[in-house]
């Protein structure tokens, strides 16, 4: 493949799983799974790499406006997106492979490069398990205004999950639409779904419920799986083909989704954020389970 940057700006194909590449050592989790949800989705696999010139020129100083300087960065931004391309290929041969070199800010690149995406997938940093995902500016806004699903791939999520699609179900438009997803999700891997409603602070005859197995703590329990049921009912209906487990858990509702998808292969979270445009902020549950999950993440916005 040639150096030249200008052979990299294919635009996305339609319905193209995108995919972010930085050059770091998280890109392998980040191809291993878009290249296997290409393939899922008989879809082709767009790799972008944003090369902002500014950041780095700026960072230093006029000196660093030289053409050398620039011809450097382009040439690294090649060598990353040349890589990406070849481990996906030879990771699936015959799969469809495009790259990309867009400039500009990394968030607006690949903003752009998800429209008429199928979805986009993005990496993240973890220092341990125990600890919370490094989100930085990019990644935060990617998730909070792309214009199709977004997958966060944690550096050391497991490439395969033991075969669940894991789902909050809260009663919400957002948890239906999600639902929807995860049953998508599941059978195109030919494996099963997972629901989790969970519930916190409760009261029943005046009193807060905090006993397990007492008839209020059943009662609270059995309304809230009511609830689940009857929210995934229709579209449960409408594939019988995919095994559901419905699961009360009691506790916070991030808490309760990471506990559960620990492992899994996908956990879908339907975004409930408000702003003043289309997912300016994403939802309290939807930024915890972000900074929490060990398994790759699919945040879904209304459209």
């Amino acid at each position: 493949m040639s150096t030249d940057a200008s052979t990299h700006d294919t635009p996305t194909p339609a319905d193209a799983v995108v995919a972010a590449v930085d050059g770091s050592h998280r890109d392998a989790a980040v191809i291993e799974w878009a290249g296997a949800e290409a393939v899922a989705l008989s879809a082709p696999l767009h790799l972008v790499h944003a090369v902002d010139l500014g950041t780095p020129l700026s960072a230093y100083g006029e000196l660093l406006t030289s053409p050398e300087i620039v011809d450097r960065v382009e040439q690294e931004s090649v060598r990353v997106v040349t890589e990406a391309r070849a481990t996906a290929e030879a990771a699936r041969p015959g799969l469809a492979v495009t790259t990309a070199l867009p400039t500009g800010s990394p968030s607006g690149a690949l903003l752009a490069a998800a429209e008429g995406a199928r979805v986009l997938v993005v990496g993240s940093a973890r220092k341990n398990r125990a600890e919370r995902i490094v989100l930085g500016t990019t990644s935060m806004s990617v998730v909070a205004h792309a214009p199709c699903p977004v997958v966060l791939v944690p550096e050391n999520a497991d490439a395969t999950g033991d075969g669940r699609v894991v789902v909050g179900i809260d009663g919400s438009e957002h948890s239906t639409l999600a639902f929807q997803h995860a049953l998508d999700a599941a059978a195109r891997r030919g494996k099963k779904v997972t629901t989790v409603t969970s519930w916190n602070v409760e009261v029943v005859g005046g009193v807060v419920v905090t006993e397990p197995g007492t008839p209020e703590w059943e009662t609270v329990d059995a309304r809230y799986r009511d609830m689940a049921e009857r929210t995934i009912a229709a579209d449960r209906q409408a594939h019988p083909e995919i095994e559901v487990d419905v699961q009360v858990v009691h506790g916070r509702a991030a808490d309760s989704l990471v506990e559960v998808a620990e492992g899994a292969d996908l956990l879908l979270v339907g975004s409930r954020g408000r702003g003043g445009f289309r997912g300016m902020l994403l939802g309290s549950v939807s930024q915890r389970v972000l900074a929490l999950a060990t398994c790759p993440v699919a945040i879904l916005h209304k459209q």
